[in-house]
């Protein structure tokens, strides 16, 4: 049976998310708000602890994340009628045209990448990221 090769897998990885972080730049985003904002643009509005737990992080990281985009005017923070004590966030219209740019950038990245594989070897691994992120 053959065995997967952990290490190489993570240095790969790693080398495409360095290629990532570099086309974000363009943008002015880093990855974790890139990620975040991704996630917003689906939602729609969402609260501070929704999205802390679609990113699996701490709902002290997201609030970070969340004041750094409302800050850069890219997000935008919402009163809830239902409960005063929370908030609801969504995208701005720059929030939305700064996303769409990276949205592009990733986009060349990835395309880039993809050029380099068969399809089927992109389909296996498309199949293995869908593997490995249902178990976490």
């Amino acid at each position: 049976m053959a065995q997967l090769r952990v290490m190489e897998l993570l240095e790969a990885t790693q080398m495409f998310e360095r290629k990532l972080t570099l086309a974000l730049m363009y943008s002015c985003l880093r990855l974790p708000q890139f990620r975040a904002m991704l996630f917003l643009e689906h939602a729609g509005k969402i609260t501070v602890s929704d999205l802390s737990r679609h990113l699996n992080v701490t709902r002290a990281t997201v609030s970070v994340l969340v004041n750094e985009l409302v800050k850069a005017e890219l997000v935008e923070s919402l009163t809830n009628k239902a409960d005063k004590r929370s908030f609801y966030i969504r995208l701005t219209d720059l929030g939305l045209k700064r996303l769409a740019l990276a949205k592009s950038e990733v986009t060349m990245i990835t395309e880039s990448l993809s050029a380099d594989f068969c399809d089927e070897t992109v389909q296996a691994l498309n199949q293995f990221a869908c593997t490995v992120q249902r178990d976490r």
